[in-house]
């Protein structure tokens, strides 16, 4: 990957956002999806997350950018589904 050409590699990129070199590993490799180390990738390489991974959807995907949006997709779900809010526990 093209962060080596950076001089960076997995491991400290792993250490710089507090997860493992694997899952930054299987993130970049497309095993596992985590749209948190997509976009630091992705901001270290200077590009999109879209660019940098075009071939994920749930990367494409907008998501809530505020708790208040995220609450009101929420209620949007249960409001389709019927659902009541449950206690958390």
């Amino acid at each position: 990957m093209a962060l080596g050409k950076l001089g960076y590699d997995f491991s400290m990129l792993a250490e710089a956002i507090d997860k493992s070199p694997s899952l930054i590993s299987k993130v970049a490799s497309r095993q596992a999806k985590s749209r948190f180390v997509a976009e630091s990738i992705a901001k270290v390489l200077g590009m999109s997350v879209a660019k940098v991974f075009p071939d994920v959807p749930e990367y494409q995907l907008a998501k809530p950018t505020s708790q208040q949006e995220r609450t009101t997709r929420v209620n949007e779900l249960r409001s389709i589904l019927g659902s009541e809010p449950r206690e958390k526990k």
